[in-house]
């Protein structure tokens, strides 16, 4: 009797532990269904809570727990559901599965959280959801596989089937995507039959060639949507077809072409035979065809090259265009013929914009000509003096001097600026041109320190020192007695004004900026003289001009005019020129020059960059340029910005960034060649 209990007890306890193993061989099934999912493990670190309910919610679901479990997710318990789990966790644990990233994963987040939760009606409908869908998605496929559905009405679904069936698994939408795809491709191919079908019968005459066309385009549109094998028979077939077609027609098309002599009868050649052969450019035979048109275009352009250039040398405007598609027009771009005709084109390009500029300045100097008739007229006559001033910062205000044309000098007599060249000229004049003086010549003097404050700290070291008394001594250098003297009475002028000299330093906004101006000008001044008396002798009459104006124009007296237009004034009438300029080479230029005035940094040559053209209202004139550059500095390499803005259609005013009120105007050799076209593109 006992042996009989111990042998049933044995019995059970092997078909327990056998159940417990087919148990846990299930579980693994039924957690692979995340690596089906996500086979990444990457992609389960931040997972979404709306997609981690979406999983679970399918995991519970009949066509997935059924197979595990046996029964629905509905139909437990919450005390079978326990025992569930216990049995579960018991799997996981034997079975180590917890080293296993994915099975881990789903083991914490998805059987944890809602094994547990059986019972829970918000739970049970959300599964129920799920399988309602997947059933509904069963029997619209079926319907859908009907032959008598529409290839619009799959696309359609096929459409809507992510919104629809959201709550599904990614895995069922992509598979239930292929089937459409595969129902598509079946009525694709049908249709692309038809085509095949219309292939066939075409003959291989020319006018065959407009229906492949038709048949291609609709071919083209079908095309992704049918299935590989009627993908490669369409393209097998229409290649055969074409190349057929195209040897035929394009063989007896380009039979005479050898007989074309006339240059636009070759373009309206290539012209047809791109519109006939369009469609099947991608053919070899197409592209000989065109190599072939094409080489005999370069061919009568070469044996008329004469007249060609002729022709291009006599274009005006209204035929510049014409004649340009005529001679350029499909020659490729890197041929010889191509290049020369360029070439030809730009240059009479260039001749027409000169004739447009130097026409717009005839007109504007016709409407000044009272004022050079007064030019010509007033004065004395200048004879064999030259006055240089070609490349001079403030060539300008040199010119007005030596002419005498005091009316067009912008320059204050009472002010700083003046006063800074007039000192600059005597001393500079006293310097280089000492013979040149009269035996009444005076000493140019200045003042030094006589007396200073020195304070020190308690070890004796010096912590600061300024003047505090002045004396005024000779500096060896001798001037003009009369041009001295004005000189003595402006500076006593602006002594009188110093007070208020300095209130207005002080108050002004742009103080900073004014005060870094005048270093600027100082800096350009030196560089003016150092070049003033290389441009024009000591002991020219020209000098001599220069020196009696320029007194007068201190002493606010007559000048001596001279006969006719300073070219800087002559260069204002005629404002800035015709047709497109380089305005980055321009302002590179303009930057390079007025650099050589800084005190600190440096410019860095053809940095110009991001260069905008601000027009008048009505887009006649050039009023301002923007433009950044780089410059070099005690921090390093660093950007800033410019502004020149214009008056006149010139460059009137730069203005930089870090003193965006401050105008600097701009070097008049530069202005000229701007004037003259010399940075049109």
């Amino acid at each position: 009797m006992l042996t009989k209990k111990v042998l049933c007890l044995m019995i059970f306890t092997l078909s327990a532990v056998l159940i417990n193993a087919q148990n846990c061989k299930d579980l693994v099934s039924w957690m692979n269904l995340v690596k089906q999912e996500y086979p990444e493990t990457a992609s389960l670190r931040y997972m979404q809570r709306g997609k981690i309910e979406k999983l679970a919610t399918n995991y519970f679901s009949k066509a997935y727990f059924e197979p595990y479990r046996g029964k629905a997710y509905s139909e437990l318990s919450q005390k079978t559901a326990v025992k569930d789990f216990r049995k579960v966790q018991v799997c996981f644990v034997k079975g180590n599965y917890r080293n296993n990233p994915h099975y881990n994963w789903v083991f914490q987040n998805v059987i944890s959280n809602y094994y547990l939760a059986a019972g829970n009606p918000d739970i049970i409908n959300k599964v129920a959801t799920v399988d309602a869908k997947r059933n509904q998605l069963k029997k619209e496929l079926a319907s859908l596989s009907e032959n008598s559905i529409s290839k619009t009405r799959l696309s359609q679904f096929k459409q809507r089937l992510v919104r629809d069936y959201a709550v599904l698994l990614d895995s069922e939408l992509k598979r239930t995507s292929i089937e459409i795809d595969a129902l598509i491709a079946k009525k694709v191919d049908t249709q692309l039959d038809g085509i095949l079908a219309s292939i066939e019968k075409l003959n291989n005459e020319k006018q065959s060639l407009a229906r492949l066309a038709e048949l291609m385009q609709q071919a083209q549109q079908l095309y992704p949507e049918a299935s590989q094998s009627k993908q490669n028979e369409l393209q097998y077939q229409l290649d055969t077809k074409a190349k057929v077609l195209l040897q035929n027609t394009i063989k007896s098309d380009l039979a005479s072409v050898n007989q074309i002599l006339d240059i636009a009868q070759i373009n309206r050649k290539i012209r047809d035979f791109k519109q006939d052969y369009g469609p099947f450019s991608i053919y070899e035979e197409v592209k000989n065809g065109e190599i072939t048109l094409v080489s005999t275009k370069e061919s009568l352009i070469n044996s008329q090259i004469s007249n060609i250039e002729s022709q291009i040398a006599e274009v005006g405007d209204n035929a510049f265009q014409r004649l340009q598609n005529e001679f350029k027009g499909y020659l490729p771009s890197q041929s010889a013929q191509y290049n020369k005709i360029t070439r030809l084109f730009d240059s009479r390009k260039k001749d027409l914009v000169e004739q447009q500029r130097a026409a717009q300045q005839q007109q504007k100097l016709a409407k000044s000509q009272d004022r050079i008739t007064y030019l010509n007229t007033n004065g004395k006559d200048e004879g064999t003096m030259q006055f240089k001033t070609l490349g001079l910062n403030n060539a300008a205000f040199f010119d007005y001097i030596y002419r005498g044309h005091f009316e067009n000098i912008e320059l204050d007599v009472n002010g700083s600026h003046f006063l800074m060249i007039l000192s600059t000229y005597l001393n500079t004049f006293g310097s280089l041109c000492p013979n040149q003086l009269q035996e009444d010549k005076v000493e140019i003097m200045t003042e030094v320190c006589s007396r200073e404050n020195v304070t020190t700290d308690g070890w004796g070291v010096e912590i600061s020192r300024y003047c505090i008394a002045w004396k005024t001594v000779g500096t060896d250098i001798y001037a003009d007695p009369k041009l001295y003297a004005a000189k003595m009475r402006l500076v006593a002028k602006q002594d009188q004004n110093a007070l208020r000299t300095v209130i207005d330093m002080y108050t002004n906004p742009d103080a900073m900026g004014n005060s870094v101006d005048q270093i600027h000008k100082a800096k350009a001044l030196q560089s003016d003289m150092s070049n003033f008396f290389r441009l024009n002798q000591c002991d020219s009459k020209s000098i001599v001009q220069f020196a009696n104006n320029l007194l007068a124009f201190a002493n606010q007296q007559q000048p001596v005019r001279l006969k006719g237009m300073s070219n800087y004034e002559k260069i204002k009438i005629l404002g800035g020129p015709g047709g497109d300029q380089n305005y980055d080479k321009l302002l590179n230029d303009i930057l390079k020059n007025q650099s050589k005035t800084w005190a600190m940094n440096r410019y860095v040559g053809n940095s110009i960059a991001n260069v905008r053209e601000f027009k008048s209202q009505d887009k006649t004139q050039t009023i301002a340029l923007k433009a950044n550059y780089n410059f070099s500095g005690f921090l390093g390499k660093q950007t800033g910005s410019v502004t020149v803005k214009f008056k006149d259609g010139l460059p009137d005013c730069i203005y930089f960034s870090d003193f965006p009120e401050n105008c600097k105007k701009p070097n008049g050799a530069l202005v000229t060649k701007y004037v003259m076209g010399q940075y049109g593109k």
